[in-house]
């Protein structure tokens, strides 16, 4: 019996070990996430007693039911577990925080809390009450701490600003003084790409008004650049975050060499199809008219983007400097952001976006073929695309072909997976995952 005990803690401690490995960041901690939610749900409660109290009738009865669409969208991700738990990204955003509001007098009695989003997309979200979302992507792809601090500063000052309060009141006042149905039930019912739009449920159930969206930006660049400026960092870099958020406002494109399909699904139990790699005859269709899609995207203007920056730049006149683009880059930020690139993968994966984690550990092997994490999480992948075809849900996790939108070499990449049946998924899925 004491063997059998010796025995199974070896193995508890092993498999503590080898999870571990595969995770870098703390994305469960179901304990935290589970009084997290018990907290919000019942500020929420509390919330929405004020709104019918100061507020009457129709009108109490509307802006509650916005506010809800916007606090059930929040919690779900909570549930969803889409955001990461780990200290050493909260501590650094907390001090951050910390740092913006003491150097503004004006903010000290702000509460603010940041959470951050397992999307790769670099992307931040104010969704009022003191709440600001990062996506991890911002760590990603921003050089240096900076132009994280720009972000926060930008968020905050939609905060200062109770953008989201005063928009929600307009479209309650808005929706009862027509009577029409409640425009946040109807967005909500929407869906969205998970990996590509997080919280565009939320940035559309706040901001459905383009005009008043982009008119709220400038305000918010323009009070969130004084909170900027008050900590003595590069001021170049508030706009140089900018010209980031707009180049990476979808996530950069990956290009796989067709020979990475016979490098990795060439293994023992089951030897490559050149069936795998067939795709469906598309003669009709003019490539070239893709290939000059692709050329325009590439070059393509962000209007918004550009109107924003024009903007700071003619009210504040040292944002034209030319000076190089310097700004803090320390261990911490380094630290974060060797993780975020690291980790991205996991996140996806997380995501149910099994598909894009799949394709992005092909292209990271075609650089590192030996690398066993990486291995890991292929193998996790395919048993997620396994169980998802199983299910005949597997649409849910990878995109189907669409050459009006999508290039040859994406195409071929979709194929494959399509072609896999379900025992030869389940193989590569095995074998990678052992």
């Amino acid at each position: 019996m004491f063997k059998k005990i010796i025995a199974f803690i070896f193995f508890l401690i092993s498999v503590s070990v080898y999870s571990q490995k595969l995770r870098l960041i703390d994305t469960s901690n179901y304990t935290l996430r589970k009084e997290l939610i018990k907290k919000q749900e019942a500020n929420n409660k509390a919330f929405y007693k004020k709104l019918k109290k100061d507020n009457r009738g129709k009108l109490a009865r509307e802006i509650v039911s916005l506010h809800k669409s916007y606090d059930n969208e929040f919690l779900r991700y909570f549930k969803k577990n889409r955001f990461i738990f780990d200290n050493r990204f909260t501590k650094y955003t907390d001090s951050i925080v910390n740092e913006i509001a003491s150097k503004n007098e004006n903010l000290k009695d702000e509460k603010i809390k940041v959470y951050i989003a397992k999307s790769p997309i670099i992307n931040a979200s104010n969704i009022g009450r003191g709440i600001i979302i990062l996506n991890i992507g911002l760590f990603k792809y921003f050089k240096n701490e900076d132009q994280v601090i720009s972000v926060l500063t930008h968020e905050i000052a939609h905060e200062k600003l109770k953008h989201v309060t005063k928009n929600a009141m307009h479209r309650a006042v808005l929706e009862t003084s027509k009577n029409r149905k409640n425009q946040a039930k109807k967005i909500k019912k929407q869906k969205y790409n998970q990996y590509n739009s997080s919280f565009k449920i939320l940035k559309e159930l706040m901001y459905s008004d383009s005009k008043k969206r982009r008119k709220r930006e400038m305000q918010a660049d323009s009070v969130g650049y004084l909170f900027f400026k008050k900590l003595d960092l590069n001021e170049t870099n508030y706009v140089s975050a900018l010209q980031l958020l707009a180049k990476y406002e979808t996530l950069p494109k990956i290009e796989l060499d067709s020979s990475v399909y016979k490098q990795f699904f060439n293994i023992p139990k089951q030897p490559f199809k050149g069936s795998w790699l067939k795709m469906e005859e598309f003669s009709k269709y003019d490539y070239t008219m893709y290939t000059e899609k692709i050329n325009k995207d590439s070059v393509k203007s962000h209007p918004e983007y550009e109107e924003r920056i024009a903007k700071l730049k003619k009210d504040f006149p040292e944002l034209n400097s030319t000076d190089s683009l310097k700004g803090i880059k320390n261990s911490n930020f380094l630290e974060l952001q060797k993780l975020a690139k690291k980790e991205d993968i996991v996140n996806l994966f997380d995501l149910k976006e099994y598909g894009q984690s799949i394709r992005l550990i092909l292209y990271k092997l075609s650089k590192n073929p030996e690398d066993i994490y990486l291995k890991k999480w292929l193998g996790k992948n395919f048993l997620g695309l396994y169980k998802a075809k199983k299910k005949y849900q597997l649409n849910r996790h990878l995109e189907r072909l669409n050459p009006k939108e999508q290039s040859k070499e994406y195409q071929l990449y979709l194929s494959f997976i399509w072609n896999l049946n379900l025992e030869e998924m389940k193989i590569i899925g095995d074998y990678y995952s052992e």
